[in-house]
């Protein structure tokens, strides 16, 4: 949408710029005035990409994980595409985990711009063998013989299982930091605390039931309660 009002606005001035000047030296200063709105004009009405609800160009290599982030999804796009020529049910399943695993390598990315880099490799490297595979499959599966399409089946699971096992280990990739990190953090907290002497809570270290169960030492040590042996004759 700013890119057609640029446009509109651009051709007006450029006009109004060519009437006013006049010539050869009016047509070229409107044809500049025209790109430079156009593309002026075009620019700051762009919608900002976010990230994680923050615009990508307020955080650090916040527009490299956009562009990934948008290489991705029009990755998504072209096997949709595809998926929707599929008539083997199985190949189908596989296809649709398999957007499914790019999918929350997309959602990764986009909470934690930081690991764009796992998902920039996966599409670097099998962003291509998605689609060329899937296009391979699909014209065996529409003309090749009942042997041909077995074998094509075959042959398509193994490499779908293989394309979602590359997009879970770079997820894993992109969050291993983050899981290492907490590692770090709950150790240094547990050596400061032992530090200062103190001890983890230990609220949790027996079931609720059994807690409630148990008798307290001042409950074992106080006078029994009214009805109790205490208030019997033989406690007399």
């Amino acid at each position: 949408m700013g890119y057609v009002l640029g446009a509109v606005v651009g051709v007006a001035c450029g006009v109004a710029c060519i009437v006013a000047v006049g010539g050869a030296a009016g047509v070229a200063a409107g044809l500049v005035v025209a790109a430079l709105l156009y593309v002026g004009i075009g620019t700051l009405l762009k919608p900002e990409r976010r990230l994680g609800g923050v615009a990508a160009s307020m955080l650090p290599n916040g527009e490299a994980a956009a562009d990934r982030v948008a290489a991705a999804r029009a990755l998504q796009a072209e096997l949709e595409k595809r998926r929707s020529q599929v008539r083997d049910a199985e190949v189908l399943r596989q296809v649709d985990e398999l957007l499914h695993d790019i999918g929350a390598l997309i959602a990764c990315v986009e909470e934690q711009p930081g690991t764009y880099r796992r998902l920039a490799h996966f599409l670097s490297t099998y962003a291509e063998q998605c689609t060329r595979m899937l296009d391979g499959y699909l014209s065996v599966e529409k003309l090749g013989t009942r042997k041909m399409r077995a074998d094509a089946r075959e042959d398509a699971l193994e490499a779908l299982g293989a394309l979602q096992g590359a997009a879970q280990g770079e997820l894993a990739r992109a969050t291993g930091a983050k899981a290492a990190e907490l590692e770090a953090s709950s150790e240094a907290i547990k050596r400061l605390m032992e530090m200062d002497g103190y001890v983890p809570d230990a609220r949790d270290a027996e079931p609720k039931e059994a807690r409630a169960a148990a008798p307290s030492a001042e409950a074992e040590g106080s006078p029994a309660p009214f009805g109790g042996v205490g208030d019997t004759e033989e406690g007399r």
